[in-house]
């Protein structure tokens, strides 16, 4: 096999196959879930078009045997000649013994085996290491990793497309400042859109006003409660949130991100410029310098010892109330005067 000329994206895929077909080895690597499995069911598809019917997933664990890359053929079924083989890599780690297979199997990749390998964003010091060099010049590499920031306004825009839905610019920008690292719950709420009856293009004040008439009060809600210092409504949506049992790591993730996004803008020379680079969209802009404004640097200070506070209260059962730190922290968000003591 040629070796790979560039790493691919799952929407380039089609296009390679239908010049190509399917290679002897694939390797998809990312840190996104959703484009992971889409770069999965583009192989599926191919395959099933090329007459492979039979697949096996393998998960590499402390007891997986490497020796079944190389016994394919002593086990392939009678109604099938080739088969597909997905081979996960959790850690992304194969060890000495799996670097070896990896390494001897991509020399000589059997004629009667697909071998997909699936794992996670590699650090630099895996991607130097002569397995993975080995198998990726012998493979088609596909990249599975969450768009960067300045490119999300562009993937929500193709995402749409899938679903058929139209979305003007600032419902496009709206999308891509929600849903920023988590684009699985992008794609659940385009299906959402895709089944409502708003009229298309759809706009950012069209999504605003669906999701006010959701009955869960969702994080999303909670976040543009905080830029507008609504304290009320901000603790009301955060009840609501408790109640239905919101999982903590999205949370802390808004709170840690409004952080984030407010100390860049703070330190920016050029504010405007520093809300396009921050996912700020237009019309947040006005609310934005109005949260940079009340947010003294004692308050940031204390906003950052409370939010390692609350990942030690979740993922380390620190014995601190994690209810009350994050209704102490988005009380300090809208009204840091009131949680510091100073008058306003």
């Amino acid at each position: 096999m040629q070796p790979s000329a560039a790493q691919l994206t799952a929407s380039q895929l089609p296009g390679f196959f239908e010049r190509q077909g399917l290679p002897p080895i694939v390797c998809v690597f990312g840190d996104t879930p959703l484009l992971i499995d889409d770069a999965l069911q583009l192989i599926r598809q191919q395959a099933r078009q090329q007459g492979i019917d039979e697949r096996l997933r393998w998960l590499q664990d402390g007891q997986f045997d490497w020796q079944q890359l190389f016994d394919q053929s002593a086990s392939l079924s009678l109604f099938s000649s080739v088969r597909l083989v997905e081979l996960e890599m959790p850690e992304g780690k194969p060890g000495r013994e799996g670097g070896d297979a990896l390494r001897q199997y991509s020399q000589a990749p059997p004629t009667d085996q697909i071998l997909v390998i699936v794992g996670p964003k590699l650090k630099q010091e895996q991607l130097k290491a002569k397995w993975y060099k080995d198998l990726t010049s012998q493979s088609l590499l596909v990249s599975a990793n969450s768009p960067d920031r300045p490119a999300l306004p562009r993937f929500v825009q193709s995402r749409a497309q899938r679903h058929n839905i139209q979305l003007d610019t600032d419902a496009t920008q709206l999308l891509a400042d929600w849903f920023e690292g988590n684009l699985l719950a992008l794609d659940q709420e385009l299906q959402k859109l895709a089944l409502s009856d708003l009229p298309q293009p759809i706009t950012a004040a069209a999504i605003q006003s669906a999701a006010e008439d959701q009955s869960r009060f969702n994080v999303f809600a909670l976040q543009e409660a905080i830029i507008q210092a609504d304290l009320d409504n901000a603790l009301h949506r955060l009840a609501r949130l408790f109640e239905e049992d919101v999982e903590p790591a999205i949370l802390n993730w808004m709170l840690q991100r409004e952080w984030q996004t407010v100390s860049n803008l703070q330190q920016a020379a050029n504010f405007g410029e520093a809300c396009r680079r921050n996912g700020v969209w237009r019309q947040q802009e006005n609310a934005y310098r109005q949260f940079c404004q009340r947010m003294s640097p004692e308050a940031i200070s204390k906003a950052a010892g409370l939010l390692v506070r609350l990942e030690y209260a979740f993922k380390r059962d620190s014995g601190e109330h994690y209810p009350t730190l994050v209704s102490h922290l988005v009380t300090l968000y809208c009204r840091p005067q009131q949680v510091l003591g100073i008058r306003p």
